[in-house]
């Protein structure tokens, strides 16, 4: 054919139709039952609750002209369908109707199933359909994505009109960002939230950055342009941190602008920005979160743990198990307590982590269970629901378990027992649906022979308590750093370890575990140049000095013992120690004498 016969995207669509043997008569497919397809809605019912607005704006667009607005979902089987009757009727006949499947591997080159292929807005006339059939219509349709790049479905305007064009495009693409826009905002909320444009005045438009980041500076969420900038394409999400982003950290950022406006530079451009703080008040819902986001894998801090311990630990909270995380400080017990939420069941629903050791013993029995108006001298007017309250639904995480005081350990094994919580000054108790997750550096068992924790309360939590192994004890720490680096987006600025810093991080004892490894790298990448191989000379200078003094001595039982963790791999366990793997074995065998 003539080079300009088609629009690319139409000629691709062509050629992929062709390549899968599709005939120009079809496939034919059968339309789903009304159960079935009351299914797929439901599972889709999210999203299509954010589009109901936008779709109703669209609808009032098109009244009178003919066409038809039709809904699909990300695999292209209509949900739903509204506009002109009298279309609809013919439209019926092409089977084009809820419940029909309208991919592009069943039906051809179709607005549809093409802009879904493409992941891109596009317009189908009449011949450029691929099936013969369906030559009569004329399409536009547009892909929406969800806050984290994934496909959810389309937007489609149909009719038999050769005058559907740009005007219609363009009304497609506005309630797709409608869309968008709320979906993100759900998701956002208990984040902050960063908005990007080279135009101050335009900060607050669809046409801005928007990008969500938790506490610790890991993205959460971004809409179109944002997800462009991190230079992440659609369905290919990867954890992004906003120091790899930006060159500083989230809390550099504040300390120095706060809520006000700035100027913020990523890679060669410069940009006016905004960072608004989390809405405690409007929490997402549960629904909203799970829908906008899929389970994501565990990360990267989580290299080189036991072999199975997540899996075996994600088991435990989807049983309504309690979890017990054992390890010592900086292990990432809560780094694991979040990623078990984040692919378990409850994903979409709150995740509340409470430090037993940080709250004051004065107030943390208020801060657990809340209050009443007036329960006590300084008790807010309003009351407060209490943390328990809030992780209702979804997953209560109390770190340091161990340093709970005792008082509250009788109320709070009542709680677990009884499934409900009663607030302080009174008042009914209100029922709880919560998973517990807790985690703790001290050795509980000792504390119960101490006396400094219920032995009731400790076999209610230890039904199989899981050790996180120091970073010491995991294989090789290079490896982690270098995976950790590139979780913070290391290696789209082409920053990477020196053999010789990754040599200086394997024989390191790293007192603070992965918390002071996970520090280090983020400051470093953040004070280094694109392109820079990090090495010795980007350390702090105290530390360079304690890595350059010589390794204490580890007794042969110790490296057995890590030999094992390292499930036999005595490459890993060399690595570990800083020695070679002939000093490796030569120990073993003194030790086996």
């Amino acid at each position: 054919m003539p080079g300009q016969a088609l629009p690319p995207s139409i000629l691709h669509s062509w050629q992929r139709c062709r390549s899968q043997g599709l005939p120009t008569g079809g496939r034919g497919g059968e339309r789903l039952s009304e159960r079935e397809l009351g299914e797929r809605r439901e599972a889709n019912a999210v999203w299509l609750d954010a589009a109901r607005p936008a779709l109703a704006g669209l609808a009032e667009q098109i009244a009178g002209l003919d066409l038809a607005l039709v809904v699909a979902d990300s695999r292209g089987l209509i949900l739903d369908e509204s506009g002109d009757i009298d279309f609809l009727d013919k439209a019926a006949r092409l089977a084009l109707t809820p419940g029909m499947d309208w991919s592009e591997t069943m039906r051809g080159t179709n607005a549809i199933g093409t802009a879904l292929a493409a992941a891109d807005s596009v317009l189908v006339r009449g011949a450029e359909h691929y099936l013969e059939r369906n030559r009569a219509l004329s399409c536009a349709a547009s892909p929406v994505c969800g806050p984290q790049g994934q496909l959810l479905g389309a937007l489609d305007l149909s009719g038999a009109s050769r005058r559907l064009g740009e005007p219609q495009m363009r009304a497609l693409r506005a309630a797709r960002g409608q869309i968008e826009a709320s979906l993100l905002e759900a998701v956002s909320r208990g984040g902050w939230r960063l908005s990007l444009h080279h135009d101050p005045r335009l900060l607050d438009s669809q046409a801005a950055c928007q990008l969500a980041f938790d506490e610790d500076g890991r993205l959460l969420a971004a809409n179109r342009a944002g997800l462009a900038l991190c230079g992440l394409e659609a369905g290919a999400w990867r954890p992004r941190h906003f120091a790899a982003l930006f060159g500083q950290s989230l809390e550099h950022w504040l300390s120095r602008h706060g809520e006000a406006l700035g100027l913020l530079q990523a890679g060669a451009q410069h940009f006016s920005a905004r960072l608004r703080p989390p809405s405690a008040t409007r929490r997402p819902s549960a629904a909203a979160q799970a829908a906008a986001a899929p389970p994501p894998r565990p990360a990267a801090v989580l290299d080189g743990l036991p072999e199975g311990l997540f899996a075996t630990a994600l088991k435990l909270l989807e049983a309504d198990i309690p979890v017990l995380i054992l390890g010592e400080t900086g292990t990432g017990k809560d780094r694991l307590a979040r990623a078990l939420h984040e692919a378990g069941g409850r994903r979409g629903s709150p995740f509340v982590a409470i430090n037993c050791a940080a709250i004051p013993e004065g107030l943390i029995e208020a801060e657990l269970f809340g209050y009443q108006p007036g329960a006590y001298t300084g008790a807010s007017r309003q009351g407060s629901k209490g943390r328990l309250r809030e992780a209702d639904g979804g997953v209560l995480f109390l770190d340091e378990i161990g340093d709970m005081p005792l008082s509250l350990q009788a109320r709070l094994l009542r709680v677990l027992q009884e499934r409900e919580v009663t607030p302080l000054g009174g008042g009914p108790a209100r029922r709880l649906d919560i998973r517990l997750i807790c985690a703790t550096h001290r050795d509980l068992r000792a504390r119960v022979d101490e006396g400094a924790f219920r032995a009731d309360l400790y076999y209610r939590l230890c039904h199989y308590p899981l050790s996180l192994p120091p970073l010491r004890e995991r294989g090789d720490a290079a490896a982690i750093a270098q995976a950790m680096l590139d979780g913070m987006g290391a290696a789209r600025r082409g920053v990477s370890l020196s053999p010789e810093l990754a040599q200086a991080i394997r024989g390191y004892r790293w007192p603070g575990n992965l918390r002071e490894l996970s520090n280090l790298l983020a400051t470093l990448l953040a004070l280094a140049d694109d392109g820079a191989a990090l090495d010795l000379a980007h350390l702090p200078a105290a530390l360079r000095e304690d890595m350059a003094a010589p390794a204490p001595a580890v007794d042969d039982s110790a490296i057995a013992e890590l030999l094992r963790r390292c499930g036999g791999n005595a490459s890993a366990a060399a690595r570990a120690l800083g020695i070679s793997r002939s000093t490796l074995y030569r120990r073993l065998g003194k030790a086996a004498k």
